[in-house]
């Protein structure tokens, strides 16, 4: 139990004073010594953070005595809650700040007359921070592609607050990330848009139309990566992630109504059950939709199901057979 009263600056040692003299008040300082087996030093420190806190007294003749736990703790947490509530406030003035701090920064670097390197090296280990950076300095739509598992937005504290902000983050998928890693239900949770493709040519990200971050070596995601600066690179990288955006799936959750992205999404190499979690639905219903809609279009594999929906014969074909005539394909 010892470790409750650290946060208040009460150590292990200080917490079995504490519990002891509410056992057992009235005994002096030596007293309590000799019965915890401590040296005087220990002592005389324990008692000494108690005392800060005046959660214990020392009488005139030696004695210590500690009042009810529910008064003396009610007041150190009222105090510790009010200085908190004076910090929250003092903390949000300078977030308010921050926007005109990030204006002088951004006007201090139009009008320095050195100029950024259009390609910066940056090592595995420090790109979230990198990351975070861009993010910060920039403006207009966060754009990330990933071939690997993605860090979970608690590393991203600067852009989870942009997010909360109203800044765009989209996040393009592999099928592969869908079916392992929870990580993208946080990213949506903390509100970025989703889609996923069937492949992504490497990791990388655009921060607006001003700054690209990729990986030093194209199609390799656990090596270093690089600042890209230049506006023709960016604008390739933007356009990029734009065509893989525009031809991707998006992860919505709802119903399994519309049938085109059900196997818009069997078509990208889901399996049922990754194809559930995008929907968010029951693996059962997922199932059910797809045997009803082969049904409806009157087909007996999922391939074949994927061409009628494609072509849009798959309804007149099925009429066709009911009715004994040709469907006119």
């Amino acid at each position: 139990m010892t470790g409750r009263l650290l946060v208040l600056g009460i150590g292990a040692e200080g917490e079995d004073l504490y519990r002891h003299v509410l056992r057992t008040s009235g005994l002096t300082l030596a007293a309590h010594v000799a019965r915890l087996g401590w040296t005087d030093y220990e002592a005389e420190h324990a008692l000494e953070q108690l005392r800060a806190r005046r959660l214990v007294r020392t009488t005139e003749a030696g004695e210590l005595h500690a009042d009810h736990p529910r008064a003396s703790l009610e007041r150190v947490l009222n105090a510790e809650e009010a200085r908190l509530a004076t910090r929250r406030q003092d903390l949000a003035r300078v977030r308010d700040a921050i926007d005109q701090f990030a204006a002088d920064h951004r006007m201090g670097q139009a009008g320095s007359d050195s100029k950024q390197p259009a390609r910066e090296r940056v090592d595995a280990a420090s790109v979230v921070t990198v990351h975070e950076q861009l993010a910060a300095s920039t403006v207009g739509a966060i754009r990330v592609a990933h071939t690997s598992a993605a860090e979970s937005p608690e590393a991203y504290p600067v852009v989870r607050q942009l997010l909360d902000g109203g800044r765009e983050q989209r996040g393009l998928y592999i099928p592969e990330l869908i079916e392992t890693s929870t990580v993208m239900g946080e990213w949506a949770t903390a509100g970025e848009q989703q889609r996923v493709a069937a492949s992504l040519p490497s990791s990388f990200a655009c921060f607006g139309d001003d700054v690209a971050l990729g990986t030093t070596e194209w199609g390799k995601a656990d090596g270093d990566w690089v600042v890209l600066r230049d506006p023709m690179v960016v604008s390739a990288f933007v356009e990029l992630f734009d065509r893989l955006w525009a031809t991707a799936t998006p992860l919505a959750e709802g119903e399994v109504h519309d049938a085109t992205a059900l196997v818009d999404l069997m078509r990208q190499g889901l399996k049922d059950e990754a194809i559930a979690r995008v929907m968010g639905v029951s693996l059962r219903t997922v199932r059910r939709r797809i045997a009803g809609l082969m049904e409806e279009h009157g087909v007996e594999t999922r391939f074949q199901l994927a061409m009628s929906l494609a072509t849009g014969h798959g309804r007149r074909r099925r009429a066709a057979a009911d009715a004994g005539e040709p469907d006119g394909s």
